[in-house]
Order: structure tokens, then C-alpha cells, then sequence
């Protein structure tokens, strides 16, 4: 009965992805005042003297390379100087390593959409390339960082509002841990990734796998509307009823269309939840493990929102560990002994499997997971997907096993591969709001996104990583492919940067993707300026990069 009430709430709320519903605005802004008053979930000071202290100077820069981006800086020092600092990678808050191994000769806090409206215009007229700073969560160097070239830092637009009883506006500036917290108060959620400092618009425009996604679809099916700077500096709003072509595109088709400075979310009532951990150090519960997840990818069972499964290498211990990660308003694998303090639990169909299991919030789940994944460290990540097979989730297994034994002595490594069920369930939610356009379709499921993520402390070992993750990545889709469980879809937010993302799409959403670009960006600004991450076309470098690499 309790579930059943759920379904109706769910059903109900995702009404709002069409037509939002009529509000009483006194009510909103009663809860919008209760949002302005938490904390920032990853807060930077804006230290003005600082910014005095490292104004620019045109001595202070090379003449190569970067000197198309001097241009550019100088004139955005004159155009918006409260908002400009001199290029410094020490000033951003990024993730990974690799991306603080470049240094951008500008640095711009926007405050609005029309301040992100004209560093692009002075951007485009130097031809200076640029990255945008959301989240700042990808592995990659340029991504969200632009070496000698203008880093748009987001991290003023903050904003989180209420604009109807189930529906929240939420800037770039924002990432999901900040989301979750503004509507714990109100016992809500949204559709977002599962790390609190993953950047909203980030994820959504690479698709965003949710804990909610069985019920809710990946975190871009809940976008009701994007609010976009375009390449010639227009500021348009894209929904199912207006620029529904770009809206469609922004869902899965990555930076490739515009810089996306806010966005209209669904948001629905939050069930009570039991975040559960089970996991066993026996190898011969591997085996086990994934015949229960392919059990699960088929029908997810009563109550459960989402599960996965994680093999890593646990360096303290130098062994094995196998174990799932469940989300469920209920707990129906669990003994009827289990409360939320108890921990180290027999699990019911898996005996040799120990169970940790407790009642959370969003924002307790979301923290957990960030603190596995630290912040300072070298990173790769990259994702093979397959059709949900227990004898192809093992074949992995054991070619992961025999690629980390030649690396395991690496200093500080992580290293873990996440096997990340698709139901047809889920894959059919993907279809409200005017689908998206991701590489997946109900028919093809059920699906694994199998995602990989390695980090390491040496920066003299990243050629050696490197060659780890092709070698990973080749023998997982080399295996599936002969077992004939190889998808072509690729996860964009967690592949690799060799990897050919839009190959997967397919090719009629291919086509698609590639006819919008040249209609809203003809001249290719966000292929040329902005080429950190995945690009629809072959690209090219700006003249702010070295000549070396023009």
C-alpha cells in the first residue's frame, strides 16, 4: 500500500514535466527563503584583494603562446572587472589532478547569463578558447579548465528556487549536493548523479545516471526547460515547446550547442529510504553477485529504487572485494532483524555476503559517495556498456583481475569497476518530455553501463595508467563482442577521452545532433573554442593555443 501511494506521487509529478502546475507564490517564497539560508555544498571565497593583488598586467604574460588570449583577457579586465581575475590554476576548485596541470591566462565569475553572454562575445571576436567551471569534476585536462585560454568560472550562479509546487530553477553554478540539501526541508528530490560535487548542468548534458532512474529516467529526462547562450551571444530558452530541437539536443549531446547558465527541473516528494551496503571479500561470491544482478536488471524488484555493483582492487587489504550498492523504500533482501544501526548482517539470498544497512537522505548518500571518491588525486575513467549478461559481467571480472595485477603496486591507486543495471523500466522513461538523445531505446534492454575509474598519487605514471585504460577498455568490449552483449553506447560523463562517445549514438541520432549544431553554432565556436570534452565534429584549436598544436 505504502509503495503504491509512491507511484501515485511519481505519477503525479510527472505531470509537471509538461506543464508546470499553478503555484501559491507566497508559499514558494516562503521555501525559497528557507533554500537561500544552506550552505554552499563545495563554498570558494571570492577574495577581492586577491583579485587587486593579481590584476592584470600585459607584461605579466607570454607573448606565445596565449597572445590572442592577452587580447581577449585585457578586454574582459575592462568589460567586467569585478568579475575578472588573472589566470591562476590555484584559484578554481577542481577534482582531479590532471586538470590543475593548466593554467588559463583569464579567469571570469559571471553573475548572470548576459555576463556569460559577453566573455563569449569577446571570446569569439579574439578567437581565444575557453572552457566552462561548473562542478569541475571531470578527469580530463581542458575540460572544465582552459589552458592559456579563459576559464568561465560559474561559481556566483548559485541560485536554487522554487517556480511551482514541484518544479525548482537551478543555476550553473550549483552541483547536486547543494540540490538535495534545498529540498531535504521539504522532503524532496530531483533526479540527479550520485556525488554531491558533481556539477548539475555537467551531468544532465552528458545524461546523469540517477539513484532514481528506474521511476524518473537518468537525470536530463527531468530537465523541463535550459536557459542557453548561444555561439553569437543570444540568450534563448529551450523546452518541448520552444527550441524543442536544441532542448532535445542539450539532453545527452554534451557542450557542444551553447553554455547552458540555468535550468527548470522536476522535482517529486521523496520516499523514505534505506541506503544499503553488501559486500563479501570471498571470491566465490563474485559468481553469485552477478546472477542476482542480472536477475535484477531484468525486473528491479518491489521497492527498490537502484542497485549496482562494484569489483575493486582494496589496496589496505591487497584483495578482491565484490559489492552492491542497493536504494530502496523498503528493505526486501534484508532479515526482518535489520534496523539502520545494525551493521555486518547476514544477507538473506546472499550468505556470504555482509550487510550494512541504514535509513539516509539524499544529501548523507551523495557525501558518502564523494568521500570514495577524494579530491587531489590523478583520475581516468571510462564506460563499455552491455546487454545485462551474469557470464559477461564475470568475463570482465577476470580481465579486470589480470590488468590490475600488473599495475597493483602503483602508489595510492583506486581502482574499481561499477556495473550499473538499465532495466527496460528505465530505458522507458527516457521517453517523457520529447525523449533525449542519448544511444539507448526501451527494445534494447535490459542494459549494464559498466563504468571504470582509476586513480593514482604519481603524475610520472599517467602514460602508464593510460595504457592500462585502453588495454581495459579494448578487452571488455573485444570479450563482450564475441559473446554478442556488446552495446554501442558509450556513457558520456564517465568515458574515456580517447573514447569515440557519439559513435554510440546511432545513426539517425547522430545526424540529428550534428543537423542542430550547424543550426544554432554554423560556425563551429563550441567544436573550435571549447575543446575540452567529447565533440560532434572533427575540431581544431583556437589561436590562443600554441602554435604548435594549431
Amino acid at each position: 500500500m505504502f509503495f503504491s501511494k509512491i507511484i501515485l506521487a511519481l505519477s503525479f509529478s510527472a505531470g509537471i514535466l509538461a506543464t508546470p502546475v499553478a503555484s501559491n507564490p507566497s508559499d514558494l517564497a516562503a521555501r525559497n527563503a528557507i533554500i537561500a539560508r544552506q550552505p554552499e555544498e563545495n563554498a570558494v571565497p571570492c577574495k577581492r584583494e586577491e583579485m587587486i593583488k593579481r590584476g592584470i598586467k600585459e607584461g605579466d604574460y607570454p607573448k606565445e603562446p596565449g597572445y590572442f588570449g592577452v587580447l581577449a583577457c585585457k578586454d574582459l579586465s575592462r568589460a567586467l572587472p569585478d568579475q575578472f581575475f588573472a589566470g591562476s590554476a590555484a584559484s578554481v576548485s577542481l577534482w582531479s589532478a590532471l586538470q590543475t596541470k593548466v593554467q588559463p591566462l583569464c579567469r571570469i565569475e559571471p553573475h548572470n547569463s548576459s555576463d556569460v553572454a559577453r566573455v563569449l562575445a569577446i571570446a569569439r571576436g579574439h578567437e581565444c578558447h575557453f572552457a566552462i567551471l561548473g562542478g569541475g569534476v571531470s578527469p580530463y585536462r581542458g575540460a572544465s579548465n582552459a589552458d592559456q585560454g579563459i576559464t568561465i568560472d560559474m561559481r556566483r550562479m548559485k541560485n536554487i528556487a522554487f517556480v511551482a509546487e514541484t518544479a525548482i530553477r537551478v543555476e550553473a553554478g550549483n552541483v547536486w549536493g547543494e540540490v538535495y540539501r534545498a529540498l531535504e526541508p521539504f522532503n524532496m528530490s530531483a533526479t540527479g548523479t550520485r556525488s554531491s560535487l558533481t556539477g548539475v548542468v555537467g551531468s544532465i548534458l552528458g545524461g546523469g545516471i540517477s539513484y532514481f532512474s528506474e521511476y524518473h529516467g537518468w537525470a536530463c529526462d527531468s530537465v523541463i526547460s535550459f536557459e542557453v547562450v548561444l555561439a553569437n551571444s543570444t540568450i534563448v530558452q529551450a523546452s518541448l515547446n520552444s527550441q524543442p530541437d536544441l532542448f532535445w539536443s542539450l539532453k545527452g549531446g554534451g557542450n557542444n550547442f551553447g553554455i547552458v547558465t540555468s535550468l527548470v527541473l522536476e522535482a517529486f516528494e521523496r520516499p523514505p529510504m534505506w541506503h544499503t551496503f553488501e559486500h563479501s571479500n570471498e571470491d566465490d561470491s563474485t559468481a553469485m553477485v552477478f546472477e542476482r544482478m542480472e536477475k535484477y536488471s531484468s525486473v528491479m524488484p518491489l521497492g527498490v529504487w537502484y542497485i549496482s555493483t562494484t569489483l575493486e582492487w582494496h589496496v589496505p587489504k591487497q584483495q578482491y572485494v565484490v559489492s552492491q550498492q542497493i536504494l530502496a523504500s523498503e528493505s526486501p533482501h534484508l532479515p526482518e532483524k535489520v534496523h539502520p544501526e545494525d551493521e555486518g548482517v547476514q544477507s538473506r539470498d546472499a550468505p556470504t555476503m555482509r550487510t550494512n544497512s541504514y535509513r539516509s537522505t539524499m544529501v548523507e548518500m551523495a557525501q558518502k559517495m564523494q568521500a570514495m571518491n577524494p579530491k587531489g588525486l590523478f583520475n581516468f575513467f571510462g564506460s563499455v556498456t552491455v546487454k545485462s549478461n551474469a557470464k559477461v559481467f564475470l568475463a570482465f571480472a577476470n580481465i579486470f583481475r589480470e590488468e590490475v595485477d600488473v599495475i597493483k603496486a602503483e602508489p595510492d591507486l583506486g581502482i574499481n569497476i561499477v556495473y550499473n543495471p538499465l532495466t527496460r523500466n528505465a530505458l522507458s522513461q527516457m521517453k517523457q518530455n520529447g525523449g533525449n538523445a542519448l544511444g539507448v531505446k526501451e527494445e534494447d534492454g535490459p542494459l549494464t553501463v559498466v563504468n571504470i575509474n582509476c586513480r593514482w598519487s604519481d603524475e610520472s605514471s599517467e602514460a602508464r595508467m593510460r595504457q592500462f585504460m585502453r588495454n581495459l577498455i579494448r578487452r571488455f568490449s573485444q570479450s563482450a563482442k564475441e559473446m554478442d552483449m556488446l552495446h554501442p553506447y558509450i556513457f558520456q560523463n564517465h568515458a574515456f577521452e580517447e573514447q569515440n562517445v557519439f559513435a554510440g549514438s546511432g545513426d539517425e541520432k547522430l545526424s540529428r545532433l550534428r543537423y542542430v549544431r550547424r543550426l544554432v553554432d554554423p560556425d563551429g565556436v563550441f567544436q573550435n573554442l571549447q575543446p575540452g570534452y567529447f565533440k560532434l565534429e572533427h575540431t581544431t584549436k583556437g589561436k590562443s593555443m600554441p602554435k604548435s598544436e594549431l
